[in-house]
C-alpha cells in the first residue's frame, strides 16, 4: 500500500492562523457562579441532555454543552490565535510520520478536529491509534498554555510594581485585576504508563519549543537520556508477535516515575522540584506514590491544574486502574494550607470552582466503560466535553478456524450487582458444561481470584496463569494443562496483555467476560488444538454493560444485533 509523508504546505495549511481569536482569555474569563458550577457538576443531567454529533475525523460523538454553546467544528483551517513558532515546529512534527493514502485524509481530518477542540480549552475522550498526531497537538497546546500563562504573571508583576510606585499606592481594583494563579506552580499534569512515553513527551515538547535545533537548552539532558531512553531493537525471540506487542517490548518500560519540568523563556528545566514545576509528568504509580503511598502526601501539588492529560489510557487499564482513580480523586482539592501570596491568587480557586477552569484530555486505540465512566466523573469544565463513539468494524475477521460463538446474556439491573450475577451464571450454567481442556479467559483478577477460590474449594482440576505468578509457576501450570494432568486453565488478560504468549492444548474457550483489549478474543480463539474437523466453541457471557468491549470485538452492527436479541443464548456459525 502506497505510503508518503504529508507535504509540509499541507500541514502548514491546516494549521494557519490570524491571532484574532483569544481562547487562553476566553477560557479565564468566563463568569462560573454557583448556580452554573451546580449545573457543571450534574453528571446525570449533562449526561442525559448531551446532544448526539458527527464531527469530521472523530466520527459520532456525544458532546455535553458547558456555560456556553459549543462552537462547531470547522473543516477549513481556523483561527487558533497560537504563536507563530509554535505552530511551525508543529507542522514539522506532524509532517515526520508516512501514512496510508487511503488513511490520509481521515487521519488529517482527525487531526484538525483534535486540534480545534484542544486549543478551545474542550475536553475531549478520543479513540484514535495516531499518537504522532495528537501527542504532538496536546505538546504544542500545552507549551502555548504555559507562555501565556507566564506572560500574564509577569505584565501583572509589572502593572503591580508601578501601581504600587505611585503615590497611595495600588488600588484594590487594580490588585484585584491581577490575580492570576493558583494555590500552587504546576499547572500542568500529564499521566502516561511508562518512561517511554515520558521519554517521548519530553522530547516532543523540547522540539516544539527550539524546532530541530539540537542546540536548544535542556537542564539534565544526559541525566535524562541515561534514566529515560531504553532498547530501540527487539529480541529475536519475539520477531513474529503482533505489533502491539513488538512496540510494548521496545524502549523504556518502567511504570515507575514521575518527573518536573520547568520553562524559563526557552530553556526546558529537567527534574525540577514539583513545587518548582510547570508540567509534571507520570506514570500512575509514580505519582500516586506521593499522594498517598510510601513517599507521602503531597495531594496540594494538583490542587490547581489547569490541563490533565491521559495518554494511553488502555495500557493504563493493564495497569492498575485503581492508581489512576485515586489521583483523580485528589485533583483539585483545597490545600490544608496555603504558602503563596494569597491577592495573586484567582477567585475561582478561593471559591472552589477550579475544576470548572481544567481542561481535560483522554487518548485510548478503543473504548472502555471505565474510560467514559472516568471523564463523566471529572469532566466539570465550563468548555463542555466531546465523547468520542465511533462505529467500530469489529476484529472478527482474524479469526482463522471454523467457530461457533454461544453466548450468554445474563440480566442486570443494578449495575453494581454485575459481578455476582456473573459469577452466580457461570457456576449455574457454564460449569456443569465444561470439557477438559477448556481455557478461560478472566479479564478482571479479583473475578479470577473468586473462579480461583470457587475451583479451590469444589476440587476442581484447574491451573492458572495469572500476573503476580513467577514464570517458574506459569511455564509449569502451562505444561500440566497441554499433557492434560489438569483440566482446566484459568487465564488473566493482564497476564496476556505482557506475555501474549501462546496456549497449547485448548480445545474449547470461555470468555468470563469479553476481553478490554480487541485483538484479544480472536487470538485466544487461534489458539485451538481442536480437530480441524470440528468446529470450535467458544462460550461468551455478556450483561448490557458490556456493549463497548463488545463492539470493539464485534463491530457496532452485530454488537447492536446481539444486544436487542431477546434470546438469553445466541449462537454465530462461521467457516
Amino acid at each position: 500500500m502506497a505510503k508518503r509523508k504529508l507535504k509540509k504546505a499541507e500541514t502548514e495549511k491546516s494549521t494557519k492562523i490570524a491571532k484574532q481569536i483569544d481562547y487562553f482569555s476566553d477560557f479565564w474569563a468566563q463568569n462560573v457562579d454557583d448556580v452554573a458550577s451546580a449545573q457543571l457538576s450534574d453528571m446525570k443531567a449533562r449526561t442525559k441532555n448531551a446532544e448526539k454529533s458527527e464531527l469530521p475525523g472523530i466520527g459520532a460523538c456525544s458532546i455535553s454543552k458547558g456555560v456556553g454553546d459549543f462552537e462547531q467544528i470547522s473543516t477549513s483551517p481556523c483561527d487558533l490565535g497560537w504563536n507563530d513558532g509554535i505552530i511551525e515546529h508543529l507542522g514539522s512534527l506532524l509532517t515526520e510520520n508516512e501514512l496510508d493514502d487511503e488513511k490520509e485524509k481521515q487521519i488529517e481530518s482527525e487531526r484538525q478536529t483534535i486540534l480545534q477542540l484542544t486549543a478551545r480549552y474542550t475536553d475531549l475522550m478520543a479513540v484514535t491509534s495516531d499518537q504522532d498526531g495528537y501527542r504532538s497537538i496536546y505538546c504544542a497546546h500545552i507549551i502555548q498554555h504555559l507562555i501565556r500563562n507566564k506572560n500574564l504573571i509577569i505584565g501583572n508583576k509589572r502593572k503591580l510594581e508601578i501601581a504600587m510606585a505611585q503615590e497611595g499606592g495600588a488600588s484594590e481594583e487594580t490588585i484585584e485585576s491581577c490575580r492570576d494563579s493558583g494555590f500552587v506552580r504546576p499547572v500542568v499534569l500529564v499521566l502516561c504508563p511508562f518512561k517511554k512515553d515520558a521519554y517521548d513527551i519530553i522530547n516532543r515538547l523540547r522540539r516544539i519549543i527550539h524546532g530541530d535545533e539540537e542546540s536548544g537548552e535542556v537542564w539534565s539532558k544526559n541525566r535524562f537520556e541515561d534514566e529515560y531512553s531504553g532498547p530501540t531493537e527487539l529480541p529475536t525471540t519475539r520477531a513474529d508477535f503482533p505489533d502491539d506487542h513488538k512496540e510494548l517490548l521496545l524502549g523504556n518500560n518502567d511504570d515507575s516515575f514521575r518527573i518536573g519540568i520547568a520553562l524559563s523563556k526557552k530553556v526546558l528545566k529537567l527534574y525540577e522540584k514539583f513545587e518548582k514545576a510547570d508540567i509534571l509528568i507520570c506514570s500512575p504509580l509514580g505519582l500516586r506514590m506521593i499522594l498517598n503511598g510510601e513517599s507521602g502526601n503531597e495531594s496540594h501539588l494538583i490542587s490547581s491544574i489547569n490541563l490533565v492529560i491521559v495518554d494511553r489510557t488502555d495500557i493504563m487499564l493493564q495497569q492498575n486502574w485503581e492508581n489512576v482513580q485515586l489521583i483523580f480523586s485528589h485533583l483539585h482539592s483545597q490545600p490544608s494550607k496555603i504558602d503563596v501570596d494569597i491577592s495573586r491568587v484567582r477567585k475561582l480557586y478561593l471559591d472552589g470552582h477550579s475544576r470548572h477552569y481544567s481542561q481535560l484530555l483522554m487518548f485510548s486505540r478503543y473504548s472502555h466503560e471505565l474510560f467514559t465512566s472516568l471523564i463523566l466523573q471529572n469532566s466539570q469544565n465550563h468548555r463542555g466535553l466531546v465523547l468520542a463513539k465511533p462505529k467500530r468494524d469489529g476484529t472478527l475477521a482474524d479469526i482463522e478456524i471454523p467457530l461457533c460463538q454461544e453466548i450468554h446474556k445474563f440480566e442486570v439491573k443494578d449495575p453494581n450487582e454485575t459481578s455476582d450475577l456473573r459469577f452466580k451464571y457461570f457456576v449455574d450454567k457454564i460449569q456443569p458444561t465444561l470439557i477438559p481442556r477448556s481455557l478461560i479467559v478472566i479479564p478482571s483478577y479479583f473475578d479470577f481470584v473468586r473462579i480461583r477460590n470457587h475451583f479451590k474449594k469444589g476440587e476442581e482440576s484447574f491451573v492458572s496463569c495469572h500476573e503476580y505468578a513467577d514464570r517458574a509457576k506459569v511455564d509449569r501450570a502451562r505444561e500440566m494443562f497441554f499433557h492434560e494432568r489438569k483440566s482446566y486453565l484459568l487465564v488473566t488478560e493482564r497476564w496476556y496483555f505482557f506475555n501474549r504468549r501462546h496456549l497449547t492444548g485448548v480445545h474449547r474457550v470461555i470468555f468470563y467476560q469479553i476481553p478490554s483489549h480487541p485483538l484479544f478474543y480472536s487470538e485466544f480463539i487461534n489458539m485451538s488444538d481442536a480437530a480441524t474437523s470440528q468446529r470450535f466453541l467458544a462460550v461468551l457471557l455478556i450483561s448490557k454493560y458490556d456493549r463497548m468491549r463488545l463492539e470493539n470485538t464485534f463491530g457496532s452492527e452485530m454488537a447492536s444485533a446481539i444486544m436487542t436479541n431477546k434470546q438469553a443464548v445466541q449462537a454465530i456459525v462461521s467457516q
